[in-house]
């Protein structure tokens, strides 16, 4: 059996629900539509650089309240409160990974994400308790698939890759972490059961 099992956190351990929180934000916004708004956040170098840690939330969101021009009513602490919102909380993920953890595996979170959105991983009690390290792209400074990601936490572990399963539903990163000598398997969220999956690959 692996001795680890990695998993990425949105729509793996969480899902991610970006269409409404834009929604929401277009409709403090007195120049872009949602449609917009999604395309301007996410695939972009403003995402690169939040979730990077190059600046803070208070940042992003002055960022972004000047790219949208939000109304003065929608306050920085709304904008959080929304933003978080794009978490969703899994129950098929949090069981996984709290199997992984009672069949003896170490477990491990490694994401692309920024301060706010890791933030929310505390919000879930087995989230913020059966991980034994957390990798966010926000600390290390590179996004995957840059392969520090994975070489810090086998370094800060002590693990070798072979010792290794990870998760993610890209997989784009999935054949990353396979170039580092771990096994990985690419999660299809919208029709699988991660609980199912780790019960017959964890025998």
């Amino acid at each position: 059996m692996y001795k680890a099992v990695i998993f990425d956190f949105g729509n793996v351990l969480c899902r991610i629900d970006r269409e409404g929180f834009v929604r929401k934000a277009a409709s403090h916004s007195r120049t872009m539509t949602a449609d917009q708004l999604l395309s301007a956040l996410w695939g972009t170098q403003l995402e690169y650089e939040f979730e990077t840690g190059q600046f803070d939330s208070h940042e992003y969101f002055r960022r972004v309240q000047q790219l949208a021009d939000f109304d003065p009513s929608y306050t920085y602490e709304a904008f959080v409160e929304d933003y978080k919102k794009i978490i969703v909380p899994d129950p098929d993920g949090e069981q996984a990974l709290e199997l992984a953890a009672r069949r003896g595996a170490r477990t491990f979170v490694l994401s692309n994400t920024s301060f706010l959105h890791a933030s929310c991983l505390f919000d879930r009690e087995a989230l913020g308790t059966w991980p034994e390290l957390y990798i966010f792209s926000y600390k290390i400074g590179v996004m995957k698939p840059h392969p520090r990601l994975w070489q810090t936490l086998l370094d800060y572990a002590r693990l070798e890759p072979e010792d290794c399963l990870y998760i993610d539903d890209v997989e784009q990163y999935c054949e990353a972490a396979r170039s580092l000598g771990m096994d990985a398997y690419r999660f299809d969220y919208r029709n699988e059961r991660l609980f199912q999956i780790l019960e017959t690959m964890l025998e």
